[in-house]
């Protein structure tokens, strides 16, 4: 089993659903053998987020976080990923960001990044329940390959 945590950006207006991003969320983990941690709900604040991204990375092989990732003044997840990882996943954001436009042009109005933090990976990705699958089913079986060469 592999472990993961999830981190919710708690933005007004959208508590609705991000909390339902959250259960579609666990459910695809688990499904693909993620056993869920913990799950933190965090203000849109960079220094908060970059406080719970950090600890968490500590225990879980991956940390999901879901909202802030659209172009308003609070959408700070993005910028508070890539303060804190030592190497940019690309490959991980193309795969699904490719994924998730081909289902919906519209998602172009939001940003996904992916990077490590030690032997953890960190995605972030928008926090629409709709949208959680387009992001993460393209590259939550090609991480466990990366978290056993962690491990071993």
């Amino acid at each position: 089993m592999y472990q993961s945590s999830i981190i919710r950006v708690m933005e007004s207006g959208f508590h609705k659903e991000t909390e339902e991003a959250v259960s579609v969320c666990s459910g695809i983990l688990e499904s693909h053998q993620y056993t869920i941690y913990k799950r933190n709900d965090v203000c849109s604040v960079l220094t908060d987020l970059k406080d719970s991204m950090y600890a968490l990375s500590r225990e879980s092989d991956l940390v999901v976080i879901l909202g802030g990732t659209g172009f308003l003044k609070e959408d700070n997840s993005p910028e508070s990923v890539l303060s804190i990882i030592d190497k940019r996943a690309t490959s991980f954001e193309i795969a699904m960001t490719s994924n998730a436009l081909k289902n919906d042009p519209e998602l172009v109005l939001y940003r996904t990044v992916a990077g490590t933090v030690s032997n953890c990976m960190i995605i972030c990705i928008p926090g629409l329940p709709e949208t959680v699958p387009l992001y993460l089913e393209p590259v939550l079986e090609p991480l466990k390959k990366l978290i056993d060469s962690w491990k071993n």
